[in-house]
């Protein structure tokens, strides 16, 4: 019989900092994490709510966390009619299965804020990998597409960038929105292990103070 059938403790989230983001950067670099995929929840006119995901792209100078979408999205019409949200990570810390870590971290009781700050939006850009960016020129989201049609467009714009014809700028279409809080949530759950949650509920915006207090998991 697996070990961790026939076992059981209590996990504990140790040493919490008092602000949620000193903890997720904790994480994501105990994590090694590179590419962190977000599942972010939108509310819908049509189906009520829509899920999808989104790539974590980093932080605003304020410490916000950010991700990238299209202008002619669904998710951004969802946002602009309606910027409630959600956001939703998982994190696995350790290579060995026994001493693995998952952490579950989401964004509560969030409002999601296109950012207009012109610097930032080219530093997401440049980063963006070659792929997006032709994407981004030649795609728009939801619509029918024709799969013969799209690989000349691609197949055109891309010898036309290799060639130096085309610079690849960033699109009008091209956006990026930050999620903003109430309350973040830790969950950390270890094999053979009842988990331990936290919760951090923002008390002061300005101040960017935080209330901090486990919760059952």
């Amino acid at each position: 019989m697996n070990k961790m059938m026939n076992s059981s403790d209590i996990c504990k989230i140790h040493d919490l900092p008092s602000n949620p983001i000193e903890l997720f950067n904790t994480l994501t670099k105990r994590a090694g994490a590179k590419y962190i995929p977000m599942n972010l929840a939108t509310v819908d006119s049509e189906f009520g709510v829509l899920n999808r995901t989104v790539v974590y792209r980093g932080l605003t100078d304020n410490s916000e966390i950010c991700f990238a979408t299209e202008r002619n999205s669904r998710k951004y019409k969802n946002l602009r009619e309606n910027p409630k949200s959600a956001l939703t990570m998982l994190l696995s810390v350790g290579l060995e299965d026994a001493e693995r870590e998952t952490w579950q971290i989401r964004l509560m009781n969030a409002c999601a804020v296109e950012l207009d700050d012109q610097a930032i939006l080219s530093k997401f850009w440049q980063e963006e990998p070659l792929f997006a960016k032709i994407r981004s020129h030649i795609v728009e989201c939801g619509k029918p597409t024709n799969y013969e049609e799209l690989v000349i467009k691609h197949n055109n714009l891309l010898a036309d960038y290799q060639s130096g014809q085309h610079p690849l700028e960033r699109t009008p279409s091209y956006t990026v929105f930050k999620i903003l809080p109430k309350i973040w949530d830790f969950y950390k759950s270890e094999p053979g292990k009842i988990a331990d949650r936290v919760q951090y509920k923002l008390r002061d915006n300005e101040l960017n103070e935080w209330t901090t207090y486990h919760v059952a998991a």
